[in-house]
């Protein structure tokens, strides 16, 4: 400490924990995490999904945030709560492996058709592009 020059800002925790490490039979200065932020906003969901903000502001508008709210009338605010409902609400999405109706559809199609004999054939032109 004698080395520092005058002035110097040091961290309270770091120098209780530097004087108990000299100490023997002191334990260390147990440090307290810093507290834990409850409600995020806008900015903050936008960087935990790599989202722009306008759009993380629409998910939060459209209602899928539960327990979502203005704080003073302007500014979003989300619980830690809603963000879990959110990720656990994706999560079941993501499982679903039903096929959408379109797909069911397209199946269908493809099935009659093969029953048919009557694929269609498809080549390509000179340019690229598909051709039937």
């Amino acid at each position: 400490m004698a080395a520092m020059p005058p002035g110097t800002l040091v961290p309270r925790d770091w120098v209780l924990e530097r004087l108990s490490e000299d100490v023997p039979g002191v334990p260390a200065a147990v440090t307290r995490a810093p507290p834990a932020r409850v409600d995020l906003t806008i900015r903050d969901l936008a960087r935990l999904f790599g989202k722009q903000p306008s759009t993380v502001r629409a998910w939060v508008e459209r209602g899928d945030f539960p327990g979502a709210y203005k704080l003073h009338g302007k500014e979003w605010r989300v619980p830690v709560s809603g963000v879990e409902a959110f990720q656990n609400w994706q999560r079941r999405a993501k499982s679903d492996t039903r096929p959408s109706a379109w797909r069911m559809v397209r199946r269908s199609d493809a099935a009659s058709r093969s029953e048919s004999g009557q694929d269609p054939v498809t080549t390509r032109s000179a340019h690229g592009n598909a051709e039937a």
